[in-house]
């Protein structure tokens, strides 16, 4: 009983908030104008399923009235939630901001079932964008490739460095390897659910930290985008303009994050800066984990690539892509007082898995209104 029981007092908690919102003399404006925007489809002229059918009439009424009641509390004011335990861990959330996130997370978890899309191949390697993609996917080819007894890719980048790791879609270059997946996948929620039916194969997911991911991304896009550093760090909650920007890699952190805690034993987090710190040990894991174990020899083929320089030469010159920026261009880029506070705000509003690093998280449920629940409790 007891999940049920933590379902129905989270149940509770989330219904006083919204009854706080809702029945408050001042403030909680948006929670109650969409709350009643929700109860208002009751008495228009429009019907999507009419009245007259049995037992389905008002499913319609039902499903709108209950959407409002969820957009009620997703818009509850921080203080409404109870005094946070960091500075920023409850930040008022502004309600365009909020709900653009919203439309893009609901839209991959609606959408974006890759992992049992792609479930026949080996393992899967999934990796942040402007994360060393191409660097970890380079050294763990030419050690596979040693281990195998076949020709490593001769690039890094290009189509030529998918002949042994490369999207699923793609077909093999040696059909007897392990197939290992390949992508920058975000995937449903319904894959931290535990259902049998989307069991998958293993996956390592190869992060970096955001703030040097983003500036990376910067560097590389930086002609596309056509915006200054200050406009990206705020960033696309929707996800149109950039190719990935701070809302990009809070999403992929959360959900994973999400699929890491729910599949534990499937599912391997690995940082960008461990993987630099002790190439061997993470390089030798990631292979265990990927169900391709390595011997000594493959290992030390793999790690000839550990460093930029190592891989510059490997690079495809003919790939239009730039996969490693100037080091110039990359340091002169750096993130003003006032970016790191938007950047700290927006993950402290929204981040929800640190996955390692230490970022503000937006907490689970605020102290204050966990003591004030307990009070309550005692009382009855």
């Amino acid at each position: 009983m007891r999940p049920l029981h933590r379902l129905l007092t989270q149940c509770s908690v989330q219904l006083g908030i919204v009854c706080r919102c809702l029945f408050s003399i001042r403030g909680a404006a948006w929670s109650k104008l969409v709350f009643i925007a929700g109860l208002a489809y009751s008495y228009g002229w429009i019907d999507l399923i009419p009245n007259r059918l049995p037992y389905i009439g008002h499913l319609d009424e039902i499903g709108f009235a209950l959407t409002g009641l969820t957009l009620a509390r997703l818009m509850a004011p921080a203080a409404f939630l109870g005094e946070p335990d960091h500075p920023l861990a409850l930040a008022p959330r502004p309600v365009g901001e909020h709900l653009r996130f919203l439309i893009r997370v609901v839209r991959a978890d609606l959408a974006n079932f890759f992992l049992f899309q792609h479930r026949d191949v080996h393992a899967f390697l999934i990796t942040g964008k402007n994360s060393g993609t191409h660097w970890v996917k380079f050294m763990l080819s030419v050690a596979i490739a040693r281990q195998f007894g076949v020709a490593p890719p001769f690039y890094a980048s290009g189509p030529a460095a998918d002949a042994i790791i490369g999207h699923p879609r793609w077909p093999s270059t040696y059909p007897g390897l392990p197939r290992i997946g390949s992508s920058h996948t975000i995937p449903s929620r319904a894959f931290a659910w535990r259902i049998r039916l989307l069991d998958h194969p293993p996956v390592v997911v190869f992060v970096r930290d955001i703030r040097q991911a983003m500036l990376s991304n910067f560097v590389k896009w930086q002609q596309h985008y056509g915006g200054t550093l200050a406009e990206y760090v705020s960033g696309d909650p929707l996800g149109r303009r950039h190719v990935a920007d701070i809302w990009w890699y809070v999403h992929f952190f959360n959900r994973w994050g999400d699929v890491a805690r729910a599949r534990p034993d499937n599912t391997l987090i690995v940082r960008y800066e461990d993987l630099q710190a002790c190439p061997r040990y993470w390089l030798d894991r990631i292979a265990a984990h990927l169900r391709v174990p390595l011997d000594e020899a493959a290992l030390t083929e793999g790690l000839h690539f550990t460093s930029r320089e190592a891989l510059q030469p490997r690079l495809d010159p003919t790939h239009a892509e730039t996969i490693i920026p100037a080091a110039g261009a990359r340091s002169a880029v750096r993130l003003s007082e006032a970016d790191e506070r938007v950047f700290a705000a927006i993950l402290a509003r929204h981040l929800r898995h640190r996955l390692g690093y230490d970022y503000p998280v937006r907490p689970a449920r605020p102290p204050a209104q966990r003591r004030r629940n307990e009070a309550v409790a005692s009382e009855l």
